[in-house]
């Protein structure tokens, strides 16, 4: 099944930590080791070679941490994925 192109970009916008923390979501350094151990990066997360600043795809993790690796997850992932560029 192919997955649509989204309609709305901003929909899968990466956050550091500090600003999911404006989100009312605290990710301890814990948990963001335990995460990035467990997700694929370049998906789930990057990092910013200078500082090491992590940064997190907020929509894939919270429906993550909800859902866990269920269908409709796993959908959403493939949404996302649509949207990335292909390579030539």
């Amino acid at each position: 099944m192919m997955a649509r192109k989204l309609n709305n970009p901003d929909k899968f916008k990466f956050h550091t930590e500090r600003s999911l923390k404006q989100e009312k979501f605290e990710l301890t350094s814990f948990q963001s080791v335990k995460l990035r151990a467990s997700l694929p990066k370049g998906i789930y997360w990057l990092q910013i070679v200078k500082g090491g600043l992590i940064q997190w795809n907020w929509t894939l993790l919270q429906d993550y941490l909800i859902n866990g690796d269920c269908p409709t997850h796993r959908a959403l992932v493939e949404e996302y994925m649509s949207t990335l560029p292909t390579a030539a």
